[in-house]
């Protein structure tokens, strides 16, 4: 079977968040040798034992930065489909109130701004999964670009908050589709 789901365009992922993750894949690496090897030194431990605390440092690290990378909202005519990292979430187009849905800035319009991560991943500039908002509401994010957000509610109360190059076009796309 074939997968008919077509991709939209997304924003890339801000310097911020990269800044983090370089600094992060970097210096928690780097400083956890140092201290490895020194313990190591005074207390006479074999390398064996440096070898295997810096892989699991550097295996720890990779699983925390490369769902970073992944992206995707995907669109079939009938159904969304939202990977963000590690969260996964697809909804009929029926669920949405896009009657509702807006392009927003979220640092002009703060009630979309994520207070509270319930269950999700948050870098400065980058929200991927499940979050509280200012106002109260509980949302499903994917937004690495502030300033293009599409905020669709969903019927379960909920409100999707999705980053796309173009999310004025990606709006009038679903509301073509909706009929």
């Amino acid at each position: 079977m074939t997968d008919s789901f077509r991709n939209f365009a997304l924003p890339p992922i801000g310097k911020a968040a990269i800044w983090f993750a370089v600094v992060l894949g970097t210096l928690v690496p780097a400083t956890t040798a140092l201290i490895i090897i020194s313990l190591a030194n005074a207390s006479g431990d074999k390398a064996v034992f440096i070898l295997a605390t810096q892989a699991f440092v550097a295996l720890l690290v990779l699983a925390i930065l490369l769902p970073m990378w992944r992206r995707q909202v995907a669109f079939d005519g009938r159904q969304i489909r939202v990977k963000a990292t590690y969260y996964s979430r697809q909804s009929p187009l029926s669920d949405f109130r896009l009657d509702q849905a807006r392009v927003v800035d979220t640092r002009e319009h703060t009630e979309f701004k994520p207070k509270l991560k319930t269950n999700g991943f948050g870098l400065p500039g980058y929200w991927a999964g499940h979050f509280m908002l200012r106002d109260r509401r509980r949302a499903f994010c994917l937004v690495t670009d502030v300033s293009k957000v599409l905020a669709l509610p969903h019927a379960d109360g909920r409100v999707w908050l999705l980053s796309f190059e173009h999310p004025q076009a990606v709006l009038d796309i679903l509301r073509r589709a909706a009929g």
